[in-house]
């Protein structure tokens, strides 16, 4: 009976720290293994609780990757690096790739400093490289595409009447520009091409959010109608002058004003001519011929 005392005494004084380091040893086990599981795969766990950034989120192709060094290059300054704009240019979200291909194309972008209505002058870039530009432009927002224009489809009397009832009075009859008030000045059309004609009737001008002229939408003039002001515009470029000389096809106020010139100055010649002849000087050069005659008889 002693002997079975002194054994339960001692089998209770040793279950408790048994206990303890079993449970010790099972919670290691525990903890090695969630730890190991969070450490082979961080990146799906991180993936599921942070956002995706736009930079990662938009497919770049090669083109567009090319396009985005040479706007950072030339562009970034005033625009900012994704196109937000900035205190020198304006944003350029959501113009699409209409507007900057009309800018490039024509040489109006980039400029060495802000100006309200850049000048058309020749382009600094290939023709990839403004194709690459206007690609990585196009992918800050949805806007204006490209559009495709086919101004042989036109028709050259249609396209006659709505340049007269749209463009004439501010791009004058033969195309040639003009000047407007407040400082602005109507470009001349006939170096742009017909894509270049076009898109600023659908972009407002020079720009989408920089030209001063009206937004001609599908709902105004369809896109058949722009290629008939596309054909006309081509007809002003190169004329068939079958009244003679064209004199820059400045207009008919200034050729009336040229023919008058050349008349009054005929005029006056003539006059000229007519007063240099003294009639009497004449008869007195007879006579003395005459008098001649008898004394040598």
């Amino acid at each position: 009976m002693a002997g079975g005392g002194i054994e339960r005494s001692i089998r209770a004084h040793l279950a408790f720290p048994v206990g303890v380091a079993l449970f010790a040893a099972l919670a290691v086990v525990l903890l090695g293994r969630s730890f190991s599981a969070a450490q082979t795969t961080p990146s799906s766990s991180a993936s599921a609780s942070a956002p995706a950034s736009p930079s990662t989120a938009v497919a770049v192709t090669p083109e567009q990757q090319a396009g985005r060094r040479l706007y950072l290059r030339d562009c970034a300054w005033c625009h900012g690096r994704e196109g937000e704009g900035g205190a020198f240019g304006p944003t350029l979200v959501g113009v699409g790739a209409a507007s900057a291909n009309f800018m490039l194309t024509t040489g109006r972008m980039p400029i060495s400093a802000p100006t309200r209505q850049p000048e058309r002058r020749p382009t600094p870039y290939t023709t990839a490289e403004i194709r690459a530009m206007t690609a990585y432009v196009g992918t800050f927002g949805p806007g204006p595409t490209i559009p495709s224009v086919h101004p042989e489809d036109g028709v050259l009397g249609e396209g006659a009447d709505l340049y007269e009832e749209n463009c004439a009075s501010c791009h004058s009859s033969t195309g040639i520009g003009g000047a407007m008030t407040s400082g602005l000045e109507a470009p001349s059309v006939l170096d742009a091409t017909p894509v270049q004609i076009v898109e600023a009737m659908r972009l407002g001008g020079a720009g989408y959010r920089s030209g001063n002229m009206p937004r001609f939408g599908t709902d105004a003039i369809d896109d058949h109608q722009a290629d008939s002001i596309a054909r006309y515009v081509g007809y002003l470029q190169h004329p068939r002058d079958r009244g003679g000389a064209p004199l820059s096809r400045i207009g008919p106020v200034v050729e009336g004003f040229v023919a008058w010139a050349v008349v009054l100055l005929a005029l006056i010649a003539l006059i000229r001519w007519i007063g240099t002849r003294n009639p009497l000087s004449e008869l007195e050069k007879e006579e003395e011929e005459e008098e001649e005659e008898e004394e040598e008889e």
